[in-house]
């Protein structure tokens, strides 16, 4: 059962934050660490129900709007910074001209999904026409509907361009040529 247990990604962590208050509290009470942790506590009362001209758990109260705003402000500052120093990684990679055909898809994990062909010139969406003349041998035209763009016929189904595709991608994240191919 503990195996079970220890294998949640949520009970794991929850055990493992009980093993640790138990060997600090534990590491606490050998160092004798408690007196001065109650003496910490004790300072923080006296000082939060203390008066001044105004009450300091006012003064506390009213602190904690200005400390968010702090807060706030520092993270949008650094979220201004990272954004100015972008990093890339191979899941930015997913654009890229390939056949004739601009190419873009997704990841999950690391999987490549939702491959789709889009026209080089508008980026409008083109999908496979059948033109093959003979049933035993299938053509697929590849042609723009928006702009008249046509990257020609391929012989096969679109299944196999795709794969095609698929692999041209992966050989690009294998050799590490998708950093020169981002601007694609």
């Amino acid at each position: 059962m503990l195996k079970g247990i220890w294998k949640d990604p949520v009970w794991s962590k929850v055990i493992a934050t009980g093993i640790l208050a138990v060997i600090a509290s534990f590491g606490t009470y050998i160092f004798g660490v408690w007196p001065e942790i109650g003496s910490a506590f004790s300072q923080a009362w006296s000082f939060t129900i203390a008066s001044t001209s105004t009450p300091n758990w006012l003064l506390a109260l009213m602190a904690i709007p200005c400390i968010l705003l702090i807060f706030s402000v520092l993270v949008e500052i650094k979220g201004k910074i990272s954004a100015s120093e972008p990093t890339k990684t191979w899941k930015s990679y997913t654009r890229d001209n390939f056949l004739g055909l601009l190419w873009s898809w997704r990841y999950t994990g690391n999987k490549i999904y939702n491959l789709h062909s889009l026209c080089p010139q508008c980026e409008y969406q083109i999908l496979p026409k059948d033109v093959s003349a003979f049933s035993a041998v299938p053509r697929y035209d590849y042609s723009c509907e928006d702009c008249g763009y046509s990257a020609g016929s391929f012989e096969g189904y679109p299944e196999d361009l795709l794969q095609k595709v698929q692999l041209k991608i992966q050989k690009g994240l294998r050799t590490g040529q998708w950093e020169s191919r981002q601007q694609a």
